[in-house]
């Protein structure tokens, strides 16, 4: 089993991140966990865990500096960082202390074990991933990407349940203008923010509808759409079948 350690300094996300998520899934086990930086470079060091999980941010040492501490000293398991969108910048961070990746908080069922897999190069990936990136591919943030289209991505991915998120907006958020942002954006992503937006919306809507206890004017809500009939054309524009129809299509 692949051994974690936890580290976080809110207690009842710590023993969330613990408690909910489904270890037994991706081959691991949580052999510590930690309240900050120093307790967390402590563990680390008497635990050698394979698996680090970390807030960003926490009272005294940071996650970075632990991170940082323990590449020093020769550790080199693999990390993965939770960090809020206001804090995208540290995620910048992260990458260049070979960080394996981040995840935005607050974050979905299933996102973080879905990392993992992915991380830990698990075999047991989820047949609708494939389908999304099969259907619509999406290039995610990346360090090789200019700052402001990883800044402006991950803004998408956290605001990309509003109807009205758009480039406008998402420029303002940054203080660049809107055609400098657009440029950027479509050199390192091949496509628009608008479009990207879209896709991104449609990625969560195929995820989304895989699950039963959604119906599917609820799914259009939580990715932005509020008029179903639009949703509905949309996803069958892009998807090839209506909404109904993948739900259907994914159940059997």
């Amino acid at each position: 089993m692949i051994r974690v350690l936890v580290v976080e300094d809110e207690k009842f996300v710590r023993q969330g991140i613990i408690r909910n998520t489904n270890w037994k899934s991706v081959g691991c086990e949580v052999a510590g966990s930690a309240a900050d930086g120093n307790e967390g470079l402590e563990e680390a060091r008497a635990l050698r865990p394979d698996l680090i999980i970390s807030d960003i941010r926490m009272p005294g040492m940071s996650g970075l500096q632990m991170v940082r501490q323990l590449r020093e000293e020769g550790m080199n398991c693999k990390v993965i960082f939770l960090t809020a969108f206001g804090e995208f910048h540290y995620a910048q961070e992260a990458l260049r202390l070979q960080a394996a990746d981040y995840i935005l908080k607050p974050y979905r069922d299933g996102e973080l074990e879905n990392v993992i897999r992915r991380l830990l190069g698990n075999s047991i990936i989820r047949e609708e991933e494939q389908e999304e990136d099969d259907i619509l591919p999406l290039k995610a943030a990346s360090s090789d990407m200019n700052r402001y289209v990883q800044t402006a991505i991950a803004y998408i991915e956290a605001h990309f349940g509003e109807e009205n998120i758009n480039i406008t907006e998402i420029a303002q958020s940054m203080g660049v203008s809107e055609g400098h942002l657009s440029r950027l954006f479509k050199k390192d992503t091949d496509m628009s923010i608008s479009t990207y937006i879209t896709r991104y919306r449609m990625r969560k809507a195929m995820r989304l509808l895989s699950d039963v206890r959604y119906k599917v004017y609820e799914v259009g809500e939580m990715v932005g759409y509020h008029d179903i009939g639009y949703f509905s054309s949309l996803f069958k524009r892009i998807v090839g079948v209506t909404p109904s129809e993948y739900r259907g299509r994914s159940q059997t």
